[in-house]
């Protein structure tokens, strides 16, 4: 099976079903009651799935955490397939399985990237040692995992909206079911594309993350993020690389200067007033 590139969508043969799971963090402890604080407040802790997946890990470690899932996914197949072709087919697709989250790599260091066509723009920033890799899970759900300095901040989650699926035939249908999970209705966040944010926004709070629900129309993309960076971005992005296709100052300021002086102002004067005089005439 040929390793797809990291902006098609792959969904591995093994994993034909739509269904994705709801939500891709599993709860660690506490009963679903409303929580305190408002809107978006969520009390208890939220778990990111698969088990052992947490903030603060390298790529590689997450790459060794898949490995194992993979091994567990495979190996009702292996003891169906019958020894030869069938094995082999089955070593080449989890041996391309296992390389994908590895291969799919990519810097934001000072170059642009193709990433900025895509809605994932707005996720990263350039020149502050951020990296970003991907994998498609079992579901045929597109994980996207963000890095700073190598290390996990940020998971990111497609999910495709429609009828039947656990999440809803829509954004509404699925704020409502994740407001009954995470037990408390959620901060509305409309996009404002000036400061970096495409879509609308639904946002929780709990003790020790960010999960926010993006509106992408027939595509629900749930984002858990470390609370602690989330809310030290600004320190963490001190460097703004240049933007290419903005105007050079210096020809903005010269262009300024060579533009036409306003037209008068009738308002303060050089017009004639109702009665004919002239506004701006001294008085006999």
């Amino acid at each position: 099976m040929r390793l797809m590139s990291w902006t098609v969508v792959a969904v591995p043969l093994f994993a034909v079903s739509a269904l994705v799971a709801l939500p891709a963090a599993a709860e660690k402890s506490g009963a679903e009651k409303p929580a305190k604080g408002g809107p978006g407040s969520v009390g208890k802790k939220i778990a990111l799935a698969p088990e052992g997946l947490k903030f603060g890990m390298s790529l590689e470690a997450i790459a060794k955490l898949y490995d194992k899932t993979f091994d567990q996914e495979y190996l009702p197949l292996y003891k169906k397939a019958a020894p030869g072709p069938e094995t082999e087919a089955l070593d080449a697709e989890i041996k391309q399985r296992k390389a994908e989250v590895r291969r799919s790599k990519v810097d934001f260091n000072n170059t642009p990237t193709g990433v900025d066509q895509t809605a994932l723009k707005g996720e990263y920033s350039y020149a502050n040692g951020e990296s970003m890799a991907r994998l498609t899970l079992r579901s045929g759900t597109e994980r996207y995992f963000f890095f700073f300095n190598d290390r996990l901040w940020k998971v990111y989650d497609e999910h495709k909206l429609k009828k039947g699926s656990p999440l809803g035939e829509n954004y509404a249908d699925a704020i409502k079911v994740l407001t009954t999970k995470y037990g408390s209705p959620p901060k509305k966040m409309p996009a404002n594309p000036e400061k970096g944010q495409f879509f609308d926004e639904s946002m929780w709070t709990t003790p020790d993350m960010v999960i926010r629900a993006v509106d992408r129309d027939s595509t629900l993309a749930m984002v858990y993020a470390d609370r602690d960076v989330q809310e030290d971005l600004p320190k963490k992005r001190r460097n703004h690389p240049k933007d290419e296709t903005a105007m050079d100052p210096d020809v903005a300021s010269a262009l300024k200067k060579n533009e036409p002086p306003p037209g008068p102002n009738k308002d303060k004067g050089g017009a004639s007033d109702k009665k004919g005089g002239s506004k701006g005439a001294p008085k006999k």
